[in-house]
Order: structure tokens, then sequence, then C-alpha cells
């Protein structure tokens, strides 16, 4: 059976409807405590890192609202604990699942739209160009000086 995984309100001994000040307090709190240039423990640096992520995850009002709806089982988060993307050295490592690629949001004019869009702005500006050049052969291009 897996054990409970430790969320960002864990890490730092706060309740789910901390408010920032309370979320700071905590930070700081466990920041003196764990910092590694204070706490000579060997899993202290590791600690450190977990309270700075989980901190800046709920110190931060829209990352907020996202943990908060992963941990509900909605989207947001990878459905496993919120920093195992991060390996012991710091470097990030690749989420399972993860991927760049997602659907793009449909527009409603189609592919046909879009070539008569292009097809269209593409006549405007030739268009310019034509009276542009127009002008300047009837004016005899010439400037007007100050």
């Amino acid at each position: 059976m897996k054990a409970a995984m430790e969320t960002c309100y864990d890490i730092l001994g706060v309740f789910p409807d901390a408010t920032p000040d309370e979320i700071r307090a905590a930070y700081r709190r466990l920041a003196k405590q764990y910092h590694p240039d204070i706490n000579p423990d060997p899993g202290a640096g590791e600690r450190f890192i977990a309270i700075q992520q989980a901190y800046e995850t709920l110190i931060d009002p829209d990352a907020r609202a996202r943990y908060d709806l992963a941990l509900r089982g909605g989207a947001g988060f990878a459905p496993h604990g919120p920093f195992q993307w991060y390996r012991p050295d710091g470097q990030t490592a690749w989420t399972p699942g993860f991927s760049w690629q997602g659907q793009v949001p449909r527009s409603g004019i189609g592919r046909i739209g879009v070539i008569l869009l292009l097809f269209f702005g593409g006549i405007l500006i030739v268009l310019t160009l034509v009276l542009s050049l127009f002008f300047r052969a009837v004016t005899g291009g010439m400037r007007q000086d100050s």
C-alpha cells in the first residue's frame, strides 16, 4: 500500500485555509530551522528546498488555486508528489506523461476561412503598395521642404 503523499500544507505545517501572513510566518520559521548554513544535518538541504517550493506554490494565488484543484483531483499538477519532478541535485526532471503538444483551440472559421483571410490580406497589402507608387508617380516623387 502506498503511503500518503506530503502536501505543501503539510511541509509548511499550515492548514489549507491559511492566510498569506500565516504561510509567510511558517516559511520563515522553517527556513531558519532547516537552512543548510545553520543546520548541519545532511537532510536539511533537501528539506529546505521542499520548504522553499511549498512556499512558492502557496504564496502565489494562481499557483495555489491550481495546486488546490490538483489536490481535489482536478487538472493542474501531475497525479504524483508535488515535487517528484525535482531531482535531489536541484535539476528538473521530465514528468512522466508530460507533453508540450496540446490541442489547438478551434477558431470557428475553419481552414477555408484562414486561407481566404490570408488571400484578402495579401491583396490589401499589394493594393496599398500599388496606390503608394501611383501617388508618388502622380506627385512626381517630390518632397515638400519646410
